[in-house]
């Protein structure tokens, strides 16, 4: 009797709170309710208070994320979709935030902005998520200037936004209707000569390191979902599609 008891109470304490199996050595738990990360291994744990559950209008919370575990975050005040993903690990005894992924609308046009920066190797702590707002900020400036004029048209013409280059290819996020200005995935194709290579509605990441901006390391493909493994493409890798 006192087994089935201690086993309904651990059910519903999974239920209450986040559990994740990082891997054989960490266990990633979030509790929502009282703000905190903790993170366990093998002869050790860290408490990191303030990183998760809602703060006013921001939303965080522990997800999987691209074959490992991020704190996914929400500014629910923004006046178009904000999204980030603080991918974590651990060295020793501190927790770190490698990478941040955006998914971002630019708020003027709806030009969609899925970048992200690695190489950051930040500790964990209370108002991570500004963060973010060091790279977003720049990404915005860099969108605004888009005349989404041609898919306001009726019919709408389709349009293509050169992002980024990658070696000697080019990427192109194309929108078709104002759904791709809002709700929908807009398709993403490289370019390089007469080559063309699409990823259709795969959602597709210029990935770029914290000191350079300017032009991405790779490119991060999910496939499968957000919590898979993406699928990466160096800019070798990027030189084989065509």
């Amino acid at each position: 009797m006192t087994l089935k008891i201690r086993a309904v109470m651990a059910v519903v304490a999974l239920v209450m709170t986040d559990m994740v199996l990082a891997n054989q050595d960490d266990v990633y738990f979030a509790d929502s309710k009282n703000k905190f990360l903790n993170v366990t291994w093998a002869n050790g744990s860290k408490k990191i208070e303030g990183v998760v559950g809602s703060e006013g209008e921001n939303v965080r919370e522990l997800v999987d994320f691209n074959g490992g575990k991020a704190l996914h975050y929400e500014n629910l005040a923004s006046r178009s979709p904000f999204e980030a993903y603080f991918t974590l690990s651990r060295n020793e005894n501190q927790i770190l935030v490698d990478c941040i992924y955006a998914s971002i609308r630019n708020e003027q046009n709806g030009i969609l902005i899925n970048k992200a920066v690695c190489g950051l190797s930040r500790p964990l702590v209370e108002g991570y998520e500004d963060t973010v707002y060091e790279f977003s900020d720049q990404w915005k400036s860099e969108t605004a200037s888009v005349s989404i004029a041609p898919v306001l048209k009726i019919p709408p013409m389709s349009l293509e936004v050169k992002e980024a280059e990658i070696g000697s290819a080019e990427l192109f996020r194309i929108y078709k209707d104002k759904k791709d200005l809002s709700t929908l995935v807009p398709k993403v194709i490289l370019r390089s000569g007469t080559g063309k290579y699409s990823f259709g509605s795969s959602l597709v990441f210029s990935v770029y390191n914290v000191g350079t901006l300017t032009a991405p390391v790779y490119l991060d493909v999910s496939i499968d979902g957000l919590a898979k493994k993406f699928v990466r493409y160096d800019r070798g890798a990027v030189e084989k599609l065509f």
